[in-house]
């Protein structure tokens, strides 16, 4: 079975995947028992994330399309006629049949499949975060980096109202347990890592004992641990000027610092200065999926 991914589609790749391969198995074109092929043959194949890949072989096992073998991969599922009544799979495998006794192929069905999925897909994203402060820093990172429109939801919100849509979502790593754990199986979030340290400082010159850093921010937690990274490189704490921008005169003194250390939605507010250093707190790997959605 051939499979085609577009990048620049609005329908995401893994939903692209997964519909191939589910129309795949249904009209046969995937033979009962047949091995798929490993998610980094088609990571490499078509230049796409791996945990893309996993992601969609992993929703086709919870839908019954597919298991699991340890050591050897994923095949296609013996289905048992049983367990598919008035099922997902019992309507798409009738779809497929009706529209091939009308003449039509299954590559015009998939063609025309696809194109519908697409023209339904929503052009949003959610960002899941009760932390007002920190959502609002992500939604402008994510802003930055992809085509979606990008919101805010709380997870009560998102449990009670959101879920129901046909939105894309996304949240920090550590949320991952609680959102999977009510999210729908078609639903699709992007769990974000966080930035190193590291990663975010390279190339840069490690300031002098005599240099003033400003550490400037909305979200409390940003001074904590931008405070706790700088002390823990041997940063005397006297040399440290901490601004949150939720107080009255947080401008007060940045002229003398030798750096500010911000986030990205802070540097917005930062323009007139020449030293600002951004932060960014969602990893390039974790943007690149998102990018990947859009």
């Amino acid at each position: 079975m051939k499979i085609w991914l577009s990048k620049n589609s609005e329908v995401p790749v893994r939903e692209q995947l997964i519909t191939q391969i589910t129309l795949g198995i249904a009209s046969g074109d995937l033979a009962t028992g047949a091995r798929l092929p490993s998610t980094s043959e088609i990571a490499r194949r078509y230049k796409i994330h791996s945990n893309t890949v996993s992601n969609a072989y992993q929703i086709l096992a919870e839908q019954g399309w597919l298991e699991f073998k340890k050591g050897s991969g994923f095949y296609v599922r013996e289905k048992n006629p049983e367990n598919i009544e008035n099922s997902l799979d019992k309507l798409i495998a009738h779809f497929i049949r009706m529209a091939e006794a009308q003449g039509f192929s299954p590559e015009e069905i998939k063609t025309r499949l696809l194109h519908y999925l697409d023209s339904q897909k929503s052009n949003e994203l959610f960002v899941i975060e009760d932390d007002a402060a920190l959502r609002e820093i992500l939604i402008e990172e994510i802003s930055a980096a992809a085509k979606f429109e990008v919101r805010g939801a709380t997870f009560e919100e998102f449990k009670q109202n959101l879920s129901k849509t046909n939105a894309n979502f996304s949240a920090m790593f550590d949320e991952k347990a609680k959102i999977s754990a009510v999210l729908p199986t078609a639903k699709n979030c992007v769990f974000l890592k966080a930035n190193s340290a590291a990663a975010s400082m390279t190339g840069e010159t490690r300031p002098t004992p005599d240099d003033l850093i400003a550490v400037v921010s909305g979200w409390e937690n940003f001074l904590i641990l931008a405070k706790t990274m700088l002390v823990a490189v041997k940063i005397e704490p006297e040399s440290l000027l901490i601004r949150s921008t939720v107080e009255e005169n947080w401008h007060k003194g940045l002229q003398a610092a030798s750096m500010i250390i911000c986030d990205s939605l802070t540097a917005k507010n930062l323009t007139d200065f020449q030293n600002v250093r951004v932060f960014p707190l969602i990893s390039e790997e974790s943007l690149g999926e998102i990018a990947q959605l859009s």
